[in-house]
């Protein structure tokens, strides 16, 4: 399970305690996401703008429920899904008032067509297993239907795609095609209002309600006791008299106490054994397709992956394996793989890995040929692929990776790539960047490239991090442009400063990130 960022937390925290600046932008951050979502989900506009309005309103009202170690737009996702269910069990029950307007909906891609076009329970699940990452598991408890049930639609619902274009066959270029879906639609401004407006009439109702009590309370103030105002008084007097002398009757229990800090010890030494257990034994397997090897012995489901061993998987092979602290990792086909000795550590020579989002108490680390890739934070979901001569593609799902090459770490956060080859830089880009910007970017040799001040002239808000890994890797002359290019995008924040800048000023340039990472969001 993803954990949202700082900035993302505090809105959260500020919008529990009431404050509606602090709910107004939360929802305005999530408000086209969810739109998309409902859109995709139920493929009719009007029932798309009340379902995102419903999602918002519940969202207020249950908003204390919220957990901090999970995420916000997940939340806002599982009550959508809910919804959409109930609509569209309602229009069943009831008379289909609202009819499908798939024409009216002018897709920008292709993919969107066809996805609007699958049978209502396919496009739902394909929409949350191939757009939004959901699991079979996942979605089974979601949608109420038997994982069986969610299996066979999924497969319907991919070869209707595929059938739709062929160039979508298989994982990899269907993943490609998704990712380059638009995530947020933004809504008509009657869903916005519609949601804050409803939001406002409840806070001056339950403000005139408080008002209406307020003046009650004064007025019975002013007046004489009635008798029944007296006999409450007279109760609370005996009350405050009669608690104390009961608090005092009390006697501690210290067999018992004894007895629970026994049980809850035992507890702790048990959770630290398996702990152990895991950490030093093979990681589980819990899936697998064709023949892979552990130390070229054909694996089994339920074998584990032991310290030191070697994974290798041919084309047509691969498995999934879980880390109790890390969670799920895919070894892709055609992959070498090396569990190493201590930590949560792997070592790639060539293949690829996936790893699965999902609730983490540690970070894993990957060691390749040119670079080292470690989590920043718990939880999160990436893909890397290594070729054979080392050259290195990270792409990151959620959460944020830093790849450190040459002693120089770069920060690749969701939704951003990252091209590592012998030689040059890593310098992370959205991976809905122009292709001539990616390959500038890719390409980018350091101080000498000559294409600097093409992709300062090409960089937009979106590319602010790869702008700031840039003013590292370049010449003092060139780093002042940098400066004053990003600032104009997102200025830098109190107490950075250009020299400070100029200078490579370790605690500013942090500083500088930090208040990019909460604009990104």
């Amino acid at each position: 399970m993803s954990v949202d960022n700082k900035f993302v937390r505090s809105l959260i925290q500020n919008a529990k305690q009431g404050n509606n600046a602090a709910i107004e932008q939360l929802f305005q951050m999530n408000l086209g996401k969810i739109y998309s979502f409902a859109l995709r989900l139920t493929a009719n506009k009007p029932l798309a703008e009340s379902i995102t309005k419903e999602t918002f309103i519940e969202a207020w009202k249950k908003i204390n429920l919220v957990r901090p170690d999970a995420s916000f737009l997940k939340w806002l996702n599982a009550i959508t899904v809910y919804k959409t269910i109930d609509a569209l069990r309602s229009q069943k029950l009831d008379s289909p008032k609202i009819k499908s307007d798939i024409k009216e909906i002018h897709a920008k891609d292709e993919l969107d067509n066809y996805i609007l076009n699958l049978p209502e329970q396919e496009r739902m699940i394909f929409v949350l297993n191939q757009l939004e990452g959901y699991s079979v598991d996942e979605i089974s408890d979601l949608m109420g239907i038997k994982k069986d049930q969610v299996d066979i639609h999924l497969n319907i619902a991919n070869s209707k795609i595929i059938d739709s274009d062929p160039a979508l066959k298989t994982p990899e270029m269907m993943r490609a095609r998704v990712i380059k879906l638009p995530p947020e639609i933004e809504p008509p401004v009657s869903v916005r209002d519609g949601i804050f407006s409803f939001i406002m009439e409840q806070k001056l109702k339950e403000q005139k309600e408080i008002e209406k009590i307020a003046a009650q309370v004064e007025k019975d103030e002013k007046g004489s006791d009635t008798d029944e105002l007296k006999e409450a008084k007279e109760e609370l007097i005996k009350e405050e008299v009669i608690v104390p002398k009961i608090k005092r009757k009390i006697k501690i229990n210290f067999q018992l106490i004894k007895k629970v800090v026994f049980a809850v010890l035992a507890i702790v030494i048990i959770f630290i054994a398996v702990k152990l257990i895991f950490s030093k034994s093979g990681w589980e397997i819990i899936q697998f397709s064709g023949q892979p090897k552990i130390d070229n012995t054909i694996i089994n489901k339920g074998d584990t992956f032991p310290p030191q061993a070697i994974a290798a998987t041919d084309q047509n092979s691969s498995f999934t394996f879980v880390i109790p602290e890390i969670g799920r990792i895919m070894i892709d086909k055609s992959s070498t793989v090396q569990r190493l000795e201590s930590g949560f550590s792997l070592k790639i020579e060539e293949g690829q890995i996936k790893k699965f989002e999902g609730d983490a108490s540690d970070v894993i680390k990957v060691l390749t040929p040119l670079a080292n890739f470690t989590e920043l934070y718990k939880g999160g979901a990436f893909r890397l692929k290594v070729e054979n001569g080392g050259t290195c593609k990270l792409e990151v799902e959620s959460g944020w990776v830093i790849v450190n090459v040459k002693e120089f770490d770069s920060y690749v956060p969701k939704n951003f790539d990252c091209l590592i080859t012998r030689g040059k830089y890593a310098v992370p880009y959205p991976s809905d960047s122009s292709p001539q910007l990616i390959s500038l970017i890719e390409g980018f040799s350091g101080v000498n490239d000559p294409s600097v001040g093409t992709i300062l002239s090409l960089m937009a808000k979106k590319q602010s991090l790869s702008l700031w890994h840039i003013i590292q890797l370049i010449s003092t002359e060139n780093r002042s442009l940098a400066f004053d290019r990003l600032n104009e995008l997102i200025p830098a924040p109190s107490g950075v400063t250009k020299e400070g800048i100029l200078a490579l000023n370790k605690t500013m340039l942090l500083d500088w990130r930090q208040e990019i990472e909460l604009k990104m969001d």
